[in-house]
C-alpha cells in the first residue's frame, strides 16, 4: 500500500470507532499482523501509533508507552518529518501520562523543532502546541500555556475548521487555563464559543470534559444554573463511557464545590462515580485522587470514621507510592528494550524480504530490477564523486546448442556455476546480476579499467576450471564465457547504467566474433585508425 493509502486506512478504524477504544485495539492488533507479514515497516509504524492513541484512551499507561516508542522506532530512520514529529508528541503524551513532565515536555520540544524547520502545518503543528500548552499548565506555567493554547486554536480554525475533535480539546485546554489563573468570565466566554463543537465533535469523552469544565467555571462565578445544566449533562454522557480515568479529578473538584453549594444530591452523584471508578482502576495517583477526594467528602458529610478509614488508606499508599516510582521507571526501561527488540524483529524480517525480492531465485544474484536500482545508485555517487561506472557483460558460449545437447537440468547447472563464478568477485562496489537467460552483468563503482579487466579473468578462469563439458563449444569441448567490458565516466552523453550495460553488450559482440571465449574491452582513451572515438581491446588471460 502506498503511505496516503495506509494513513486512510488506518486512521478510518479510529474514525469509525470513536467511542470504542478497544474495539479500535482489535483492528489494529489485526493490522499489525498484515504489516509483518507484508514486511511493511511504514504500515506497521502507523499501527504502532494508532495502537498508542487507543490504549491512551483506554488508560493503559504501559502500552500506550510501549507503542509510542515502537512507532518512534520506525519513523526515526524514513524521511516522513510529520510523522517523525507526531510520534515525537506521542512518546511526550505517554512520558506524561507517566507522571515525567520534564520528558514530555523534552519529546514536545523536539516535535516542534522539526515542525517549524520543515514548516509543517495543520494538525501535527496544532497538537505540539495543544501539548506545550497542557505541559506548561501542569508545571505551573499558565500564562505561556494560555499563549501556546490561543495560538493553537486559532490556527486549527483557520486550518481545520471542520475536525471538530481536535477543536474542542483545544477550546477546553484553554478554557481550562483561564480557570488556573482566576478568569472564570473568559473561561465562560471560550466555552460558549465551544457550545457548537462540543455537540459536533461526537466524542463522548471529550464532550463529557467539557461539560465538567464549564460547570467548574460557572460555580466559581456563582451562575448555579449554568453549572447544574453542564454537571447533569456531564453525569449522563459519564454513565455511557468505558472508562473515566481522565474526567476523575474533575469530578474531585466538583464535589468539593457542591458541597459548598450544600448540593447534596450532586455531590453524591460525582461521588458515586468517583467510587465506582475507585473500585477498577490500578494506578497510584488514580487511587489516591479518589481515596482523598472520598476522605474529604465523608468529613464535609459528617460521616468522620469513614472518612478516617479513607485517610488512613491514603497514608499507605503515598508510602506505596514512593516504591512505585521506582518500578515506573524500571518499567520504562523495560519498555524500551522490549520496543528496540520488536523493531530489530520486523527490521530483520524486512531485510529478509527486501532480500529475497531483490534476487534471482535460482543463482541468488540480483534480478534485473535490482541491478538497476544499484545502477542508479552507483551513477549518483559517480556523479559527485567524478568516479566511474563499469559494466561486465558475460554470456555463455554455445548455451543453446548445450541445452539441445544435454537437457535444461544441465543448462541450470551450467548458469549456477557461471553464478557462482561471479559471487566469488562480489564486494560493496562489485555486484553482479542475472540479466537474463544466459547473460550476467557485473556493475561496478570508483574501479579502474584494468580492475574489471583482472575480475573478467578471474571469472572466465573459474568456468574454465569447473570443466563442465559441452561438445557443442568449438572451445575445448567444455563450457567457456565470452565477456565485454566498459567502463565511464558520467557525462552529458553517458548518463545512464544502461547505455553503460549497451558499451559491454557491444564489447561482447567483438568477444564472440573473435571465436567467443574471450574478453575485450571498450577503451573510451584510444582513437582508432579512422578517428574513430574508442577502441575494442582484447584482453588476454
Amino acid at each position: 500500500m502506498t503511505k496516503k493509502k495506509i494513513r486512510s486506512t488506518v486512521v478510518k478504524v479510529y474514525t469509525d470507532n470513536i467511542n470504542d477504544p478497544a474495539k479500535q485495539i482489535k483492528e489494529y492488533r489485526k493490522m499489525l499482523k498484515e504489516a509483518q507479514e507484508a514486511a511493511d515497516l511504514y504500515y506497521a509504524g502507523f499501527v504502532f501509533h494508532m495502537l498508542a492513541v487507543a490504549y491512551n484512551m483506554l488508560g493503559d499507561r504501559e502500552k500506550m508507552f510501549l507503542n509510542a516508542v515502537k512507532s518512534l522506532a520506525v519513523f526515526k530512520n524514513t524521511d516522513d518529518h510529520e510523522m517523525i514529529a507526531d510520534a515525537y508528541i506521542t512518546l511526550g503524551a505517554a512520558y506524561f501520562n507517566q507522571e515525567n513532565y520534564q520528558l514530555a515536555l523534552a519529546n514536545y520540544d523536539k516535535a516542534y523543532d522539526i515542525i517549524k524547520k520543515h514548516r509543517i502545518k495543520g494538525t501535527s503543528r496544532q497538537a505540539v502546541m495543544n501539548n506545550l500548552g497542557t505541559v506548561c499548565n501542569l508545571m505551573g506555567d499558565y500564562r505561556a500555556g494560555i499563549r501556546y493554547l490561543t495560538e493553537c486554536l486559532e490556527q486549527a480554525k483557520k486550518e481545520t475548521p471542520d475536525a471538530y475533535g481536535e477543536l474542542i480539546l483545544y477550546y477546553i485546554n484553554l478554557a481550562d487555563s483561564y480557570i488556573h489563573v482566576d478568569d472564570n468570565e473568559k473561561a465562560v466566554e471560550v466555552f460558549r464559543e465551544a457550545e457548537e463543537t462540543a455537540k459536533k465533535a461526537g466524542i463522548i469523552s471529550y464532550e463529557c470534559d467539557y461539560r465538567l469544565k464549564y460547570a467548574v467555571a460557572c460555580y466559581r462565578l456563582n451562575d448555579k444554573k449554568q453549572g447544574n445544566m453542564n454537571f447533569d449533562k456531564a453525569v449522563k454522557l459519564a454513565a455511557k463511557m468505558q472508562d473515566t480515568f481522565s474526567d476523575i479529578e474533575v469530578f474531585g473538584d466538583l464535589t468539593r464545590i457542591l458541597l459548598q453549594n450544600k448540593d447534596i444530591k450532586r455531590a453524591d452523584k460525582a461521588v458515586a462515580i468517583i467510587t465506582e471508578y475507585g473500585k477498577t482502576c490500578s494506578h497510584t495517583m488514580d487511587k489516591l485522587l479518589v481515596l482523598s477526594t472520598l476522605a474529604d467528602y465523608y468529613k464535609n458529610t459528617g460521616d468522620t470514621m469513614r472518612a478516617i478509614g479513607y485517610y488512613e488508606q491514603v497514608e499507605e499508599l503515598y508510602k506505596d507510592r514512593t516504591a512505585e516510582l521506582k518500578q515506573v521507571q524500571l518499567g520504562i526501561h523495560k519498555s524500551l528494550k522490549d520496543a528496540d527488540s520488536s523493531i530489530n524483529k520486523l527490521n530483520r524480517m524486512i531485510r529478509e524480504s527486501e532480500e529475497r525480492a531483490s534476487k534471482d531465485h535460482m543463482t541468488k544474484l540480483l534480478n534485473h530490477t535490482a541491478m538497476l536500482k544499484v545502477g542508479g545508485e552507483f551513477m549518483n555517487r559517480a556523479v559527485k564523486k567524478k568516479k566511474k561506472v563499469g559494466a561486465i557483460f558475460i554470456d555463455i558460449d554455445c548455451f543453446k546448442d548445450c541445452n539441445d545437447t544435454y537437457g535444461h537440468a544441465k543448462g541450470d547447472e551450467i548458469i549456477k556455476e557461471v553464478a557462482r563464478a561471479c559471487r566469488a568477485e562480489e564486494s560493496e562496489n562489485v555486484r553482479f546480476a542475472r540479466y537474463g537467460g544466459d547473460e550476467f552483468i557485473g556493475l561496478t563503482y570508483g574501479l579502474k579499467d584494468a580492475d574489471l579487466a583482472e575480475i573478467a579473468k578471474k571469472i572466465c578462469l573459474r568456468v574454465r576450471k569447473a570443466d563442465i563439458p559441452n561438445k557443442m563449444n568449438p572451445n575445448g569441448k567444455r563450457v567457456t564465457v565470452s565477456v565485454g567490458i566498459a567502463n565511464a565516466a558520467v557525462t552529458e552523453k553517458t548518463d545512464t547504467v544502461i547505455q553503460i550495460i549497451n558499451y559491454a553488450d557491444k564489447a561482447v559482440y567483438y568477444s564472440k566474433k573473435a571465436g567467443k571465449n574471450c574478453i575485450h574491452l571498450l577503451d573510451h582513451d584510444r582513437t582508432g585508425i579512422n578517428g574513430e572515438d574508442a577502441q575494442f581491446v582484447r584482453v588476454d588471460f
